[in-house]
C-alpha cells in the first residue's frame, strides 16, 4: 500500500487504513468494556481512540474539500453544514432508539432527556456513539472558522494550536468538557491537512524516532494517567505510526478489509456498538469467563466486517440501497 503519489481531493487508501486500524481498536475497546473486568487500568492506552477520530476528520476537511472548494465558497459551507446537522440526528436518533428498545443501557443507566446537558454540552452523558457530537459540532463550526481564518489571513495550523492552547488553559484551571477538547483537536487535524502532503509523508517515514517519541509518551502515562496535553501528543503519534505502518504493509487480502472499514469507518463504527450490545445481552445467561469471553470479541469482528461487505456489495448492485446509505452515512 503506497500512498506517496496521493493527492489533496483524491481517496488514499493508507488514510483509510488508519481509520480502519481504529475501528478495529473500537472493537477491542468496547469489547472489553462490556465483557472484561479489568483491574489492571488498561483504558488509558486507549484513550486515543476517540480524539483521532475527530483528528482525521479534521484533517480531511481541509486535505480533501479545500482542494475542491475555496474556504469561503457557499458549497462547502452547505455541504459542511447539512453534514454536521445529518451526524447529530443520526447521534439523537440512535440514543433515542436505543432508550426506547433498551432503557437505561445507552445512557449510563439514565434515560437520554435526564442526561440532555452532559451529553450535548459538556460530553460526560455516557451516551452510545458519543464521538458523534464533538464530530457533528466541528462540521458546523468549521465553515465559520475557514471564513473568519480567510477574511484575517489567519493561518489553519496557527488556528488549531492556539485552540489546542486554549482547551489546556482551560483543562489546567479546572473547566473540562470533553466535547470542547474533542472539538479542539480537530481544529488541530484541520491545520494539519493543509500542511504540504510530502512534509507528512517524510515524517511518517521516520519511524525510529516516531516509535521511540511514542515508548516516550506510554511511559508518561503510566506515571502521569492521561492528562489533556499528554492526550493530544498520543492522538498525533498514534495517527503518525498507523499511517506509517499504512505504507508498509503492502496490498493484501487482509488490508484491504481493514482500508475497507476505514472507507465505511461511520457506518463500522455505529455497527459495531450494536453488536456488541445485542452480544452483551444474549450472552449474558451464559455467564462466559476466561477463554470464553474472545467468542463475543470474534463475532463483533466477523459480523462488523461481514456487514461492511453486505453493504458494499449492495451500493453496488442495489441503488435504493446507494441512495439509502448515502442519505444516512454519507
Amino acid at each position: 500500500m503506497n500512498a506517496s503519489g496521493a493527492r489533496p481531493g483524491r481517496r488514499n487508501d493508507v488514510i483509510d487504513f488508519v481509520k480502519g486500524a481504529l475501528v478495529l481498536f473500537m472493537v477491542v475497546y468496547h469489547w472489553s468494556n462490556y465483557f472484561v473486568d479489568i483491574r489492571w487500568d488498561v483504558y488509558r492506552y486507549l484513550r486515543f481512540l476517540t480524539p483521532s477520530f475527530t483528528l482525521i476528520t479534521g484533517f480531511l476537511i481541509s486535505y480533501t474539500y479545500l482542494s475542491r472548494y475555496a474556504p469561503d465558497d457557499a458549497g462547502l459551507r452547505g455541504r459542511l453544514l447539512r453534514r454536521g446537522g445529518k451526524i447529530l440526528l443520526l447521534f439523537t436518533a440512535l440514543n433515542a432508539a436505543g432508550d426506547i428498545m433498551l432503557p437505561g443501557a445507552l445512557a449510563g443507566g439514565r434515560s437520554m432527556t435526564q442526561n440532555l446537558y452532559a451529553i450535548y454540552v459538556v460530553g460526560n452523558g455516557s451516551a452510545a456513539f458519543d464521538v458523534l457530537v464533538p464530530i457533528a459540532y466541528f462540521l458546523l463550526l468549521a465553515p465559520l472558522v475557514l471564513w473568519v481564518a480567510t477574511r484575517l489571513r489567519v493561518r489553519l495550523q496557527t488556528v488549531g494550536i492556539v485552540a489546542v492552547l486554549a482547551t489546556v488553559a482551560a483543562w489546567a484551571s479546572g473547566v473540562r468538557s470533553p466535547n470542547l477538547e474533542l472539538v479542539a483537536v480537530a481544529l488541530l487535524g484541520m491545520g494539519a491537512g493543509v500542511v504540504p502532503f510530502d512534509r507528512l509523508e517524510r515524517l511518517a517515514g521516520r519511524q525510529g524516532l516516531l516509535l521511540a517519541a511514542y515508548l516516550g509518551y506510554l511511559a508518561a502515562i503510566t506515571a502521569l494517567n492521561i492528562p489533556f496535553p499528554l492526550q493530544v501528543v498520543g492522538v498525533c503519534l498514534t495517527v503518525l505510526l498507523l499511517y506509517a505502518a499504512g505504507r508498509t504493509v503492502g496490498t493484501n487480502w487482509l488490508s484491504r478489509r481493514v482500508v475497507e472499514l476505514g472507507e465505511y469507518s461511520l457506518y463500522a463504527y455505529i455497527v459495531h456498538i450494536v453488536v456488541l450490545q445485542l452480544l452483551r445481552r444474549g450472552l449474558r445467561p451464559f455467564g462466559l469467563t476466561g477463554i470464553e469471553l474472545l467468542i463475543p470479541f470474534v463475532l463483533a469482528l466477523v459480523v462488523t466486517v461481514l456487514l461492511v461487505q453486505a453493504a458494499i456489495v449492495a451500493r453496488a448492485k442495489l441503488r435504493p440501497a446507494d441512495r439509502l446509505y448515502r442519505v444516512v452515512f454519507a
